[in-house]
């Protein structure tokens, strides 16, 4: 009896749950897009929007792979999932969306292949998986300018300098440490270009791993990349060192114009000794090391090379008396020479001054007769001169001191003095080879 009605029971409730209704699957829906939309260039950057919609609920967030495209750098971005709602055959779906950071390296047809969304939905957290649908972008071939080798592509590129230490006392030993920032707008970081510390003779160099980072807006959407290189100059010996500016050459994606940003150079001043701020500091220093210290710096080397230098002026100041007058001295018959006379008449020869060319003609043979020359300029036509020579001057002559005027030129007259000059100094060299012996045989 108890078996029967233990089957019967059974029975019962066998048909109770073949009449429940059997719930439908989760459904989910996805839906792939690019923004913004358009042909993009080699280089530039696009987001791949995936939608990821339910009718229930997502009982964590969907499990999205990064797909592997030939040519094309594709990344997950790190935005802030934005919340959808919309109206599909009446029913209100609500979901996530997940972007993607496309850069094709390659021109023409480039394919993002289908992929598979995986997520949990439902109060019974049900797996569900969705192949998206492939997306075709149409990238145009980018022609870089002479000297450009890599491509980046933003709407806008700054770069933020900071060199430490800040103050100019810097010495042998020192470093010297440059940090580089890159901030792109529209480009991601593993697109900047990494900056190229160049080796300077005298410094050591030692260069930091970079550090790249994405960055997102107050609104969780993606903005663009950050790209911070930094390197440290250890300073080998004393000198003025100058760092060379850092240039990244762009292309603005807005008016597809090339442009340029740049940090300037950086330019500073090694001293000798040793640092002015010691990194360990002994405590108790005494005088004696104090001293030393302080006489083996720059400071302390400029006193002692002072006091060099009096005590050897004290010393022979007699002898750099000596050597003062003699300068003088020199530098008086310099300046009161036949070569400086005749270099003032020289200045003349563009003047239509009668009266100042005939002035100076007339210092400059006054000048040389104490050099054995012809104390006149006259003299110095007769003797050294010619016929042009001689007209020169009397045309001069006559126009300041005869009843007419005659035509003059104060080129010719200083290219004839010139001339004149030098068989006066032709002679004087002659004169001066030549050795006088008395007679072999004296009768």
């Amino acid at each position: 009896m108890k078996a029967w009605l233990a089957c019967a029971l059974l029975l019962l409730a066998a048909a109770a749950w073949a009449d429940e209704p059997v719930p439908p699957p989760p459904r989910m829906q996805v839906r792939v897009h690019q923004e913004p939309a358009g042909a993009l260039v080699e280089g530039e950057t696009a987001r791949i929007v995936v939608d990821m919609l339910t009718p229930d609920f997502f009982t964590d967030a969907p499990v999205l792979p990064v797909p592997h495209v030939e040519g094309v750098y594709v990344a997950l971005s790190d935005e802030t999932p934005g919340h959808l709602v919309d109206t599909i055959d009446g029913a209100t779906w609500s979901g996530v969306s997940r972007t993607y950071l496309v850069t094709p390296l390659i021109s023409g047809k480039v394919e993002i292949p289908s992929f598979d969304v995986v997520a949990h939905i439902g109060p019974q957290a049900t797996a569900v998986t969705v192949q998206t649908t492939p997306l075709i972008l149409t990238v145009q071939a980018l022609v870089l300018p002479k000297g450009v080798t890599e491509a980046l592509i933003a709407s806008s590129v700054k770069i933020t300098q900071t060199v430490l230490p800040q103050d100019s006392g810097l010495h042998v030993g020192d470093s010297v440490t440059r940090r580089v920032e890159i901030t792109a707008e529209g480009a991601p970081a593993m697109m900047l270009p990494p900056v190229n510390f160049a080796p300077i003779n005298g410094l050591e160099l030692y260069a930091s791993p970079p550090a790249t980072r994405d960055v997102i807006g107050n609104q969780g959407g993606f903005v663009g990349g950050s790209r911070v290189d930094s390197a440290s100059y250890v300073i080998q010996k004393r000198g003025r060192y100058t760092l060379p500016p850092i240039t990244v050459r762009w292309l603005d994606s807005r008016t597809r114009t090339w442009r340029v940003s740049e940090a300037p150079a950086v330019r500073f001043h090694a001293w000798w000794g040793t640092p002015t701020r010691p990194r360990f500091a002994l405590p108790g220093q005494g005088v004696m090391p104090r001293l030393i210290g302080f006489l083996t710096s720059d400071l302390g080397i400029a006193i002692l090379l002072l006091a060099v230098l009096a005590w050897f002026a004290w010393i022979f100041r007699v002898r750099l008396q000596r050597w003062r007058d003699g300068y003088k001295a020199w530098r008086y018959r310099r300046w009161h020479s036949e070569a400086a006379a005749f270099a003032t008449l020289r200045r003349q020869r563009h003047t239509t001054s009668a009266v100042t060319l005939h002035g100076a003609a007339d210092a400059w043979a006054r000048r040389s007769a104490e050099d054995g020359a012809p104390a006149s300029v006259e003299g110095w036509c007769k003797r050294y001169g010619d016929a042009a020579l001689t007209s020169q001057w009397t045309a001069l002559d006559t126009s300041l001191y005869g009843a007419a005027s005659a035509p003059w030129s104060a080129q010719a007259l200083i290219e004839g003095l010139t001339a004149a000059r030098k068989r006066w100094k032709h002679e004087r060299r002659q004169r001066r080879r030549r050795v006088v012996l008395p007679p072999l045989n004296p009768a």
